[in-house]
């Protein structure tokens, strides 16, 4: 069976002098990874440091020149050659990676592009529960959804106000880490196994000789897809058993958990949970970055990426707009799969914001089943009020008026005029 298939290599003209040996067109590899070798030759005065694989920005691999360029750079003085790994389950479906030279300085060079195709996992088992994935940055009203989330009867949640449970993102972080051949190949070869993490292949020296039976196939292919419907089926025990010991167990749907914005775990979470849904929730940037000061000032700590050192202005430039960017970024990834929800419409709205948020999920969504959300969640709790830092929520909407210094909420509006306007805040 073919895992992956190449179905475009193309040489770049305008980088380092060089190109790839393989894959070539047509070619395929049954297992959910496959091999770039190549060669080039570093521009005159420079020299090549290491050759990167890149998805996107993401450094899919890297390594460093780790073998003879081969007979196609006989011509060419200087060459040096490369062979790099790259984990196919961690591409989307249809991918196009571009390979680059890193020379010497830091810089990089174009050398060719590498497209095709991949299979999906196909976990050969039904989940019992699916996700309800909130998808945000910190203090963007996330505790608040999940209350709101776990108080309808087809969806859990555990102690969304104590805990930020995340079995979902731990057992999807086991996938990806023990569907690399370096870790399932240490089964067959071990040469370190006294170092702690040898089972992920930390220290990994090369096979000795090729693997009889095709069983090294087996292992990154059919064993792969065992593997996630491991992972799959620990995710749905877990909330089996807490619906179990709640007295819940009728008519849940999903569970409800945060998710990081980590796309690749993002989308092995959607590919081993077909029924998977997933809320983006957004709120106003300005106003995040001051419940970030003021929550950082309460704790007497430094949280959310604004570490000690930072001002507040680089903290706005260094952090925030990155992760309002990757914020748009799946949003607009994700389309009409996802559901976009505006902190700001939960609480001034919270009737029509919850009904379409429980139409999305095709669960009881009417006036009735709304009402009794409401009024569950509302119910005191030490727990919420111990994670807010204004007693009425309605206050933290537009608070960035008054909790930052006019320069500092000038540079705000300025630098993330496009990420407010492609949310719909003025």
């Amino acid at each position: 069976m073919t895992v992956v298939t190449i179905e475009q290599v193309r040489g770049r003209e305008d980088g380092v002098v060089g190109g790839l040996v393989s894959p070539a067109p047509g070619d395929g590899a049954g297992v959910f990874s496959f091999n770039v070798r190549g060669w080039a030759v570093a521009p005159e005065g420079a020299e090549i440091a290491a050759f990167r694989v890149l998805d996107g920005e993401r450094v899919s691999a890297e390594v460093p020149p780790n073998r003879p360029p081969g007979a196609a750079a006989e011509e060419h003085e200087g060459a040096v050659g490369f062979e790099a790994l790259v984990r196919a389950i961690e591409l989307a479906p249809r991918f196009e990676v571009e390979v680059v030279a890193v020379l010497g300085d830091g810089s990089v060079a174009p050398l060719a592009s590498v497209a095709g195709s991949r299979e999906l996992l196909a976990v050969p088992r039904e989940a019992e529960v699916d996700p309800a994935m909130i998808t945000t940055i910190g203090r963007s009203g996330s505790k608040w959804m999940a209350r709101l989330l776990s108080c309808h009867p087809g969806v859990l949640a555990f102690q969304p106000l104590v805990f930020e449970p995340r079995v979902a993102t731990y057992w999807m972080t086991v996938l990806r880490e023990l569907s690399a051949p370096k870790s399932y190949l240490r089964q067959l070869h071990t040469e370190r196994w006294d170092q702690p993490r040898w089972f992920l292949g930390d220290g990994a020296v090369a096979l000795p000789a090729p693997v009889d039976l095709g069983m090294a196939d087996w292992l990154g292919d059919d064993s792969v897809r065992q593997v996630a419907a491991m992972c799959q089926e620990r995710i749905c025990a877990y909330y089996l058993e807490v619906a179990r010991r709640s007295g819940e167990t009728e008519g849940v749907r999903y569970f409800a958990e945060k998710f990081l914005l980590d796309p690749i775990l993002l989308d092995l979470t959607t590919e081993v949970f077909p029924g998977a849904k997933e809320l983006i929730l957004v709120r106003d940037f300005r106003d995040r970055l001051s419940s970030v000061f003021a929550w950082n000032e309460k704790r007497g700590d430094h949280g959310f990426g604004h570490d000690a050192e930072m001002t507040k202005a680089e903290y706005l430039v260094e952090r925030v707009r990155g992760d309002a960017d990757d914020l748009i970024d799946r949003w607009r990834r994700r389309g009409d799969a996802a559901h976009l929800v505006r902190y700001e419409d939960l609480i001034l709205e919270p009737e029509a914001t919850l009904a379409g948020i429980f139409s999305y999920l095709e669960i009881d969504a009417d006036e009735a089943a709304v009402r009794a959300v409401l009024d569950e969640a509302n119910q005191p709790t030490e727990h919420l009020d111990a994670h807010r830092t204004v007693s009425d929520p309605k206050q933290t909407i537009g608070r960035w008026r008054r909790d930052l210094p006019d320069d500092l909420a000038a540079e705000t509006n300025e630098l993330l005029a496009p990420e407010l306007e492609a949310f719909g805040y003025a």
